[in-house]
């Protein structure tokens, strides 16, 4: 009979333990904070191997960002005074990518009170943080998509109401001008009128559309004719600012399911803000292509000018009602936009192109076989 082996003193058991551990980082640290132990977990957690990290800082995972804000030393300290300190952020691999870490820390002492290091545990939380901000921006996107539509209900009520007296205002000034219009006294006056009543049908016009419940039947029809159709409506802006449009279409573009009119106001808007921050001269490009996105065919349409380009600061806010940083504007173009895409299973991105000038590309599904309306590849 072979003689048993001897038992395990306590200290070699826990050894064996902690070095079986593979999915936490365990280790201790030496009062000053130098690696003491390394375990197998915590190597595969950064892909540093042990001889590689005892004796150095613990500083050795922490973004320079933190370092320079002392965040290592006042962990330490904070573990020192209370017995425990827990802390989540970002840490550096060994190859320089981020993890998101659960570090706790817990002081040793020894019977007479002396600190004698410091014990770690270590945890690779990445894909628990990335589900949290994706479930963050979820809930985030429908407060924001239920307070849209709210609004989007209230500025049609208000635009129904001042439509009324609005129609009576245009009534009273058809009149004036009817039988004073010929008077050089009161020309300046009708035209600055004219000017302004224009403005606010335009004000109207776009408060309706935003407002306008999104459409339940959506048919398959040729993208082609809506994006000439948006250019012929945007011609005499293009004449009027010196800007020549170029529109390119992919052969045999698919068909999407659509709402004519509705989507046609899309081209129209992204045209029409593309024209206004063009330079004289300059060149606006409307091109549309299928695309095949993890099995899926889709058309990417894009609308791309010569101007300025998006401020990248004001990204995030331009898809919201009434922000504009154009002297006149409404504000309502981009929402009008981002409205009407998503009520056709859609998505818009925004952008600048890498030569300068606004991108704004728009993806539809594609619906069925290729249209047989489509244009060539360019007109």
């Amino acid at each position: 009979m072979p003689p048993r082996p001897a038992p395990l003193d306590d200290g070699e058991g826990l050894r064996l333990l902690v070095d079986s551990v593979e999915d936490v980082g365990l280790y201790m640290l030496e009062p000053d904070g130098r690696m003491a132990s390394w375990n197998v977990g915590a190597e595969r957690i950064t892909g540093f191997r042990a001889e590689e990290v005892l004796g150095r800082p613990c500083s050795l995972f922490f973004l320079e960002e933190d370092i320079a804000a002392g965040l290592p030393q006042r962990l330490l300290d904070e573990a020192e005074a209370l017995g425990k300190v827990r802390d989540e952020g970002w840490r550096l691999r060994k190859d320089g990518s981020r993890f998101y870490a659960l570090i706790i820390l817990n002081a040793l002492r020894d019977c007479d009170g002396r600190l004698r290091g410091f014990n770690g545990l270590a945890r690779d939380i990445t894909a628990r943080r990335e589900t949290e901000v994706q479930l963050a921006e979820a809930r985030e996107a429908l407060r924001r998509g239920e307070s849209l539509s709210l609004m989007g209900s209230l500025v049609a009520g208000v635009a129904h109401e001042v439509r009324n007296p609005l129609f009576g205002i245009s009534a009273t000034l058809d009149a004036f001008e009817a039988r004073f219009g010929g008077s050089q006294e009161h020309a300046p006056y009708v035209s600055m009128l004219r000017r302004e009543v224009s403005r606010l049908h335009h004000l109207m016009h776009e408060l309706l559309t935003y407002g306008r419940p999104p459409s339940t039947e959506l048919l398959p029809c040729s993208l082609s004719s809506v994006l000439d159709e948006s250019v012929s409506l945007t011609a005499p802006l293009a004449r009027e600012r010196g800007v020549s449009v170029e529109v390119s279409v992919e052969p045999e573009l698919p068909r999407v399911r659509m709402e004519p009119g509705r989507l046609a106001q899309v081209f129209q808007n992204l045209l029409a803000n593309a024209l206004q921050y063009s330079p004289s001269g300059g060149t606006v490009r409307l091109t549309a292509r299928r695309l095949v996105d993890e099995g899926r065919a889709r058309v990417e349409c894009m609308v791309m000018d010569q101007g300025p380009g998006f401020v990248p600061g004001d990204l995030p806010r331009v898809f919201e009602p009434f922000y504009s940083q154009r002297p006149g504007g409404v504000g309502l173009g981009l929402p009008i936009v981002q409205r009407i895409i998503q009520e056709h299973h859609g998505s818009v991105r925004l952008g600048n192109g890498p030569e300068g000038g606004a991108e704004v590309r728009v993806f539809l599904p594609a619906e069925g076989e290729p249209s047989a309306a489509s244009h060539p590849g360019s007109r």
